[in-house]
């Protein structure tokens, strides 16, 4: 499962902390950038100074040799040149940064600028100023580097991150859905282990080694378990045959009748609760093998409600069957009735009398909902497995074990049970992957 999810790639604290990263150095480059700014315009005015100190000096020189004439004065292109025919001293006063030039309508565009002014030799003044085109061009474009290199750099860093954001979410949605196929039940999956040999595949490794214990110690469970039941089923079975035995021949007191009836049912139980537990196990270890052809799920359901619905008529409950599409798949009839009756017959269990049971055939699979009181979310998982009874009064007759059987026959059939809340009651559906084989 890789990653597909906007809302996995908002939630990743990695993304946060990358672009929260971004956005410090950000500001940390803005600031650096304005002071950077700041200097290069102060030192371009400094160099501006100085080339009107150079120019006025030139042209002062020039004026006093008389080689100074309007003509090759408005020939420059750096600075403004402009005549003042009021020649005062007041004027000197604002060198060499004037703030604004009044009465001059030659340079009314440039109401402020860096101005000097040299005295000619027939007693005008000649004003030479920066034109303000030039400065504000030197500004725009160090301005425009300005934050090119605030924008540029911000940006390929939140790329960056998102990248990496992104390909640490795909690394990580790897082990989220491995370890989703163990949670449900899926044995022997393991994690890709690369020859990249970063924190990944040591994390891979680290996982894969605790999935093999677990199993290991899942597995040895389990045997000892069947092992236990298998011991235990064979003296049962004989206490029983000798149970019945004596109730066949009458040789007992007949108050006692009733006891030994009772002693003889509760061995059934615990035989039948070790015959499932033994079949179970081998239907998830796969000791049994299982033949499959292509069944109607449509003929499965008829055949279970023809079990099933005098159970219902007892408790006075109505059964209503929806075929939205038929379901044709490859699977074992036989296992493939035992889950649907099993799902059944928890429904009439748990319905209450003149309750109303839905089962419902579509393309996915089979629905059976009912009215009963249903199951507790935190319950539904621990519920398929085996010898989990959630009734804790224990009034209901069971073992525990048919959620489990039926969650072990939709593994081997590739498919998935579901439950959920029928408001009020249980909705359980069998869902198959029909492009499984």
């Amino acid at each position: 499962m890789l990653f597909d999810s906007h809302k996995d790639l908002s939630n990743s604290s990695i993304l946060k902390w990358l672009v929260s990263s971004a956005i410090i150095t950000f500001f940390m480059m803005g600031l650096l950038m304005f002071l950077l700014y700041e200097r290069s315009v102060s030192l371009y005015n400094d160099n501006l100074d100085q080339w009107l100190i150079s120019e006025s000096q030139r042209l002062e020189h020039d004026a006093q040799n008389k080689y100074l004439s309007l003509p090759n004065v408005s020939q420059g292109k750096r600075y403004l040149y402009h005549f003042n025919a009021e020649n005062s001293a007041e004027n000197n006063q604002d060198y060499p940064v004037i703030s604004q030039l009044k009465g001059q309508p030659a340079i009314q565009d440039y109401p402020t600028m860096r101005a000097t002014k040299v005295m000619l030799a027939d007693g005008r003044e000649l004003v030479v100023g920066i034109d303000k085109a030039h400065y504000q061009q030197f500004k725009s474009k160090l301005g425009f580097s300005f934050w090119g290199g605030i924008v540029i750099p911000f940006l390929t860093l939140f790329v960056m991150a998102t990248w990496i954001a992104m390909h640490i979410l795909n690394r990580l949605s790897l082990v989220n859905a491995t370890m989703n196929r163990v949670r449900h039940g899926e044995r022997g999956v393991r994690l890709e282990v690369n020859d990249r040999r970063d924190e990944f595949d040591t994390l891979a490794n680290h996982l894969n080694n605790m999935l093999d214990k677990l199993e290991s110690s899942e597995a040895k469970l389990k045997s000892l378990t069947v092992d236990i039941a298998h011991d235990l089923r064979t003296p049962m079975g004989r206490i029983k045959l000798r149970i019945e035995d004596l109730l066949d021949s009458g040789q007992f007191l007949e108050k006692n009748e009733q006891h030994l009836v009772a002693i003889q049912h509760d061995f059934s139980l615990l035989i039948d609760t070790f015959s499932g537990m033994m079949e179970l196990y081998n239907l998830e270890t796969g000791r049994v093998p299982i033949e499959k052809k292509s069944c109607d799920l449509r003929k499965i359901v008829n055949d279970v409600l023809d079990f099933t619905e005098p159970l219902a008529l007892e408790k006075q409950q109505k059964i209503y069957l929806t075929v939205d599409m038929p379901c044709v798949l490859q699977g074992n009839p036989s296992l493939l009735f035992r889950a649907v009756f099993n799902l059944m017959d928890n429904a009439i269990k748990y319905t209450p009398e003149q309750g109303v049971i839905e089962v419902i055939i579509d393309c996915f699979g089979v629905v059976i909902a009912d009215n009963g009181k249903g199951i507790k979310t935190e319950d539904r998982e621990r519920a398929l497995d085996q010898l989990v009874r959630l009734d804790p009064s224990r009034s209901v007759h069971g073992f525990g074990l048919g959620l489990a059987l039926v969650h072990a026959v939709m593994n081997i059939h590739n498919g998935q049970i579901s439950l959920s809340d029928n408001s009020p009651g249980l909705r359980a559906r069998l869902l198959f992957n029909l492009n499984a084989g």
